[in-house]
């Protein structure tokens, strides 16, 4: 909001400068982001008085003006062709400097000596005419006087950071209460008594409105006899000031009188009306209109218009129509000022991408008394501006008279929320000076009266903000929190999430965040029979969209559609994981809440790490998310974790394996079926893992684990086994652990072998054996009684020694 400052001297003088003005409003909470100057200073650049008007005797197209400065008279040459005797105009004298750094001096054009330069607006950076126009300043302009004087450009512009609740400060009148209410000066209110002829407004016009809900109170006006011309050149500057470009005397008094009340306006050339009457309704199927901006939009029904009563003439508080567009034939204007739903207008301006100072009024909420001050107050500027006849009364059709909010507050209980001990007769000082109306109740409570502009003010505690700041938020003493520090330490499940999240990007994946609700009809391109219980799925009532129309049951389908949204997009190399929520309802409908179970979901895909020139890239498949789950298994102490072959409805037959703790399954790890890999438009292969985290936090220990560095060297042997396939290396691992008994320090698989040298249906193993013991070094007697022990067991397994 820009707020001139010599314009809110028209209401109130707050007896400060600007800046001082904004220290305090900023300090009350109406931020003040910036004071500004309207325009530069202009040396050199002042008011002359046109002379005489005579052609230039080489060039027909060229004026010599002769131009009285009061001091001197100086001729200059001029191409603009606007101007006539006895005009005022703005003079740069030679040795003057215009903005943009443009200096102005004495010239010879076509042979005549011009003596400096008569100035359009554009030329004096003001966005007023035509750029080939000299500016025609006001009659009582003194002679001589320096330009930026004349024109106010040294007036102050406070800008206003507003928050929402705050829609009253988006008006000059309501800045200038609440500047009232800091320095307990008077609002002066402007002339609204606007001369009318006797002939009645309802004889020649109707108002009807259909849609109460969404209009509650509109309103019109009727002005004949209205001559569209240029506006005075003070109201011109005036709404420069507030940022909003001149149009025509018409138009800019609306905006004027929006600015100064808040209350948004429109005007219709009523000739265009054709039934002598406004129907507000919503729109028909299939309607359309043409908006001022000259773009025909298909109307909604959920858009309430303002109509002719046949046609829409305009959005109702966002843009009128083309069709009744003000012109320079208009000679009959109807105005019309309205109080709509906040939210329908906010959702019209959204729909056709129609943002504007009076939509972001109506969004907020506008002062349901200034539909008819402002009413009358664009009806007398009319007549004083335009020459108008205002026809007798108002259109008003109100079927929601609104009624100022009545709070009920005791200043002994402003004190205690506020912690101060602020005089009751400051505490009334302060409602009295903010407008409310007060009556003092038994007791020591107050009766107040909100004014109807304040509609952010409807609770007890509103009433104690209202007074803090007023009495100066920086008079509330600083003090320390006072209470007992509860220490906040983080649960065993928190602290287990964040160790694997550390592991996990340790080991490069990256963290995933899907919402927790998906489209069921995913699950089917995970081949999952119609009995698995994942396939009851809780629906949403009120979905967003088809896509997250249920509450999810896994979290896979999330992860695939992030995958192959990378991919789609090039990006090739990917792994990934998240921990998150499943629900699984009992049965359907829900008679109790569902369950809902904590997941670890990971997917990897193309080379880890990405390719580069140091280390080379291997493929990220089952045995990197297998090596990943490891290194975490161990960071969570939980030790035995078997990989048993197995598969599910995706997976690819002979690529999976179940995950089992102490005979409990924790979950799946294996590669994803290439036609379901197709079904989701993935086109290489991808590893998926799913991990019930409550079951993985039951079995960790989260204790920090010390272990001694060895003090005894370590006695290593390597061993080669045949052995039939299907003995998992697993099972052999342990079997050595078993046979060597404490003795074992490490075992290690380093080499897999199947070729020629190995018989059909078998397949060389290779293990690194570390024997170590605490008490001392072992004897070789003692690593070889411990290896052909080991040897035994393995024998007894069905393995053999490679020879």
């Amino acid at each position: 909001m820009r707020v001139p400052y010599n314009w809110l001297l028209d209401y109130i003088d707050p007896g400060m400068t600007p800046e001082e003005l904004a220290d305090r409003l900023t300090l009350s909470g109406v931020e003040v982001e910036a004071v500004e100057q309207f325009g530069p200073a202009l040396p050199g650049v002042v008011v002359g008085a046109v002379k005489n008007l005579e052609p230039h005797p080489g060039r027909r197209n060229l004026t010599l003006v002769d131009v009285d400065l009061g001091e001197k008279v100086l001729k200059i040459v001029c191409g603009a062709k606007n101007m006539k005797v006895g005009d005022k105009v703005a003079v740069a004298k030679p040795g003057s400097e215009l903005p943009g750094e443009r200096r102005i001096e004495e010239a010879l054009i076509h042979g005549t000596s011009s003596s400096g330069m008569l100035c359009s607006a554009q030329e004096l950076d003001l966005d007023l005419g035509n750029e080939d126009e000299i500016l025609i300043l006001d009659d009582d302009a003194d002679l001589g006087a320096p330009i930026d004087k004349v024109l106010g450009f040294e007036d102050k512009i406070l800008h206003l950071e507003l928050t929402p609740n705050r829609p009253d400060c988006l008006s000059m009148i309501g800045v200038a209460h609440e500047v009232a209410a800091l320095t307990g000066h008077a609002v002066k209110m402007p002339c609204m008594t606007p001369p009318e002829i006797d002939q009645k407004v309802d004889q020649v016009f109707k108002v009807k409105v259909e849609d109460t809900d969404l209009c509650p109170r509109y309103t019109a006006r009727a002005v004949r006899g209205v001559k569209v011309k240029e506006s005075p050149l003070w109201l011109q500057l005036r709404l420069l000031k507030a940022g909003i470009r001149p149009i025509s005397n018409v138009v800019d008094i609306s905006n004027y009188v929006m600015w100064e009340f808040g209350q948004p306006l429109h005007t219709f050339d009523m000739k265009l009306l054709k039934n002598n009457e406004i129907v507000v309704r919503r729109a028909n199927k299939n309607e359309t209109l043409v908006t001022l901006d000259g773009i025909k939009r298909e109307l909604s029904g959920e858009t309430l218009v303002i109509t002719d009563g046949n046609a829409p003439v305009g959005l109702a508080g966002v843009m009128g129509g083309e069709n009744t567009e003000i012109s320079d034939l208009t000679s009959e204007v109807l105005i019309e000022a309205a109080a709509f739903d906040p939210t329908n207008i906010r959702r019209t301006a959204r729909r056709y991408n129609l943002p504007s100072e009076a939509s972001q009024r109506f969004e907020k909420g506008v002062n349901p008394e200034a539909v008819i001050w402002s009413q009358d107050r664009t009806a007398f500027l009319m007549s004083e501006m335009a020459e108008g006849e205002v026809l007798n009364g108002i259109l008003d059709s109100n079927s929601d008279t609104v009624q100022p909010t009545k709070i009920r507050v005791s200043p002994e209980r402003v004190n205690k929320i506020l912690g101060l001990a602020i005089p009751h007769t400051e505490v009334t000082d302060i409602l009295t000076r903010l407008g409310f109306t007060i009556q003092q109740s038994g007791n020591d409570v107050l009766d107040i009266s909100v004014p109807l502009r304040r509609g952010d003010v409807s609770l007890e505690e509103d009433v104690v903000e209202e007074v803090a700041r007023l009495y100066g938020y920086d008079k509330i003493p600083i003090t320390l929190p006072r209470g007992e520090l509860q220490e906040n330490n983080l649960s065993v499940e928190e602290r287990a999430q964040s160790l694997i999240r550390e592991v996990l990007t340790a080991s490069g994946f990256y963290e995933c965040i899907t919402y927790s609700f998906f489209n069921p009809a995913t699950l089917s391109r995970l081949r999952l029979p119609e009995n698995d219980p994942k396939m009851q799925t809780i629906p949403v009532q009120n979905p967003f969209s088809e896509e997250q129309a249920a509450m999810r049951t896994t979290i896979l389908p999330g992860l695939l559609k992030v995958v192959q949204h990378n991919l789609s997009h090039r990006e090739l190399n990917q792994m990934f994981f998240e921990i998150g929520s499943v629900f699984e309802a009992d049965a359907l409908p829900l008679e109790k809440l569902p369950a809902e179970k904590v997941k670890l979901v990971l997917a990897a895909t193309g080379l880890i790490p990405d390719p580069n020139w140091i280390v080379p890239s291997r493929e990220a498949d089952y045995y990197a998310i297998k090596g990943a789950l490891e290194v975490l298994f161990d960071r969570l102490q939980i030790g035995a974790v078997e990989f048993v072959p197995g598969k599910t409805p995706f997976s690819h037959p002979t690529r999976c394996a179940l995950l089992k703790i102490d005979g409990q399954e924790l979950g799946y790890l294996g590669q994803l079926h290439p036609e379901v890999a197709e079904e989701w438009e993935i086109d290489q292969p991808v590893t998926v893992c799913e991990l019930d985290l409550t079951l993985l936090e039951e079995k960790a220990s989260l204790s920090p684990r010390v272990v001694p560095l060895p003090r005894y060297p370590a006695a290593k042997r390597d061993l080669a086994i045949v052995v039939p396939k299907e003995i998992p290396a697993r099972q052999i691992e342990e079997t050595i652990n078993e046979a060597g008994g404490h003795l074992i320090s490490q075992v290690k698989l380093f080499d897999l072998y199947e070729g020629k040298q190995v018989p059909e249906g078998k397949r060389s193993l290779a293990y690194s054996i570390a024997f170590r013991r605490e008490e001392g070094t072992l004897t070789d007697a003692e690593v070889n009684q411990a290896q052909n022990d080991i040897e035994k067991a393995l024998f007894d397994l069905g393995a053999v020694l490679r020879s």
